[in-house]
């Protein structure tokens, strides 16, 4: 199974591939890697004397997908609702922020703007709508680097965002134009280091021998150079591998860069913490943008919202890999090269709100990036 194959959900319940809090690139080439020309395929080194940090993050899982959605707040105030992308949330926000600036311009002509969040979300949904002209305020407890989106894994593909059986038409829809439309917007971005977006090739292992041809999905044109092989003697003895490039964002830099474009557009930035509906009423703006994340659900009572776990083991940097993949084996594993780090992951562990990183969750990482290295050396094949 390859990751817009993963869309269609893990174990065909709709929760896409899983994209642990959000994770980003490495060091930034110059140019795009030339289809032509194949990585270095330098292995990774995996040893637990190289790991720097471990998070857990906590995304905002629904069901029925994230929420765009305009309301009365209360007889002067508009409520608009942007919340609930799952492991997607990177991946997903110029699209939806889209999305909440049509609703909210559908829904009143108040220029006066509260965004609460100053997560991807927020910050994204604040600038588009001070980069038309209004006045807005962005009101929120934790800001960057301390944020969910700061430990998310970032690679651009959208993944644990719905469950197939809960959603319809109408909602494919609009995913699939949001998903257009955010990714086009990261492609303005590629390349300028002060954003920390660029191309990196992606590859998709997979132990399972492909029994038909692949079949296209609606968002295989976002991803330049798609391609299956089927050469387990080339490809370190997995019999499938899914080949493309793919937008890389480093979080870090991202929201550093975003946060600094929202201020020097004349935003602003201020601490404050919201527990009930009456804490978010007493702001004086007359519309409010929800962008809360899992916080929607204790401040604005949704039930449907629920916390999936994603836990990330970052190394030492090791500036030589070149390559990125997912491999399906023993679960989800994925390893992404950033500037600052290697970052390894692969869970997607719903209902656990524990942000403890686990000690067997390390363990399998380990052990499992380190058996697809040794298979990249030459020391080990598929099967031994």
């Amino acid at each position: 199974m390859d990751r817009r194959s993963a869309l269609k959900l893990l174990s065909g319940a709709g929760l896409g591939l899983a994209a642990a809090p959000l994770v980003s690139a490495g060091r930034a080439p110059a140019l795009t890697p030339s289809l032509d020309q194949p990585p270095n395929f330098v292995p990774a080194d995996i040893s637990a004397r190289r790991i720097i940090r471990q998070v857990v993050g906590l995304r905002p899982f629904r069901e029925a997908g994230y929420v765009v959605r305009a309301e009365r707040f209360d007889r002067r105030k508009t409520l608009v609702h942007h919340y609930g992308h799952g492991g997607a949330g990177v991946t997903m926000s110029w699209g939806t922020a889209a999305e909440a600036e049509r609703a909210l311009l559908a829904a009143t002509n108040e220029r006066s703007v509260a965004v609460l969040g100053c997560g991807v979300i927020g910050l994204t949904t604040a600038l588009l709508l001070r980069r038309r002209g209004m006045d807005v305020t962005i009101y929120a407890e934790a800001l960057p680097p301390h944020t969910t989106s700061n430990i998310a894994g970032a690679v651009w593909g959208p993944s644990s965002l719905y469950r197939r059986t809960s959603i319809d038409e109408a909602f494919m829809a609009r995913f699939i134009d949001a998903a257009r439309t955010s990714q086009r917007a990261f492609q303005h971005f590629a390349n300028d280091p002060r954003y920390g977006v660029y191309w990196l090739r992606q590859y998709d292992f997979s132990l399972r021998t492909p029994d038909a041809p692949r079949e296209p999905q609606p968002l295989d044109h976002l991803y330049p150079g798609l391609v299956r092989h089927t050469d387990p003697d080339r490809w370190f003895g997995y019999p499938s591998v899914t080949e493309n490039h793919v937008l890389m964002i480093d979080p870090d830099i991202y929201l550093r860069a975003l946060m600094s474009d929202f201020e020097n557009a004349g935003g602003r930035i201020v601490t404050a913490r919201f527990e009930t509906p009456s804490d978010v009423a007493r702001l004086s703006e007359r519309v409010i943008v929800n962008c809360t994340g899992l916080g929607a659900r204790d401040v604005f009572g949704d039930d449907e919202l629920r916390p999936m776990a994603g836990q990330l083991t970052m190394l030492l940097p090791q500036p030589e890999l070149d390559y990125a993949y997912t491999a399906y084996e023993n679960g989800i594993l994925y390893m992404f090269p950033r500037r600052s780090s290697v970052v390894l992951g692969g869970t997607t562990d719903l209902d656990l709100a524990d942000t403890n990183p686990s000690a067997e969750e390390t363990a399998r990482q380990l052990e499992g990036h380190a058996r697809i290295a040794r298979r990249m050396a030459g020391l080990e094949r598929v099967g031994e």
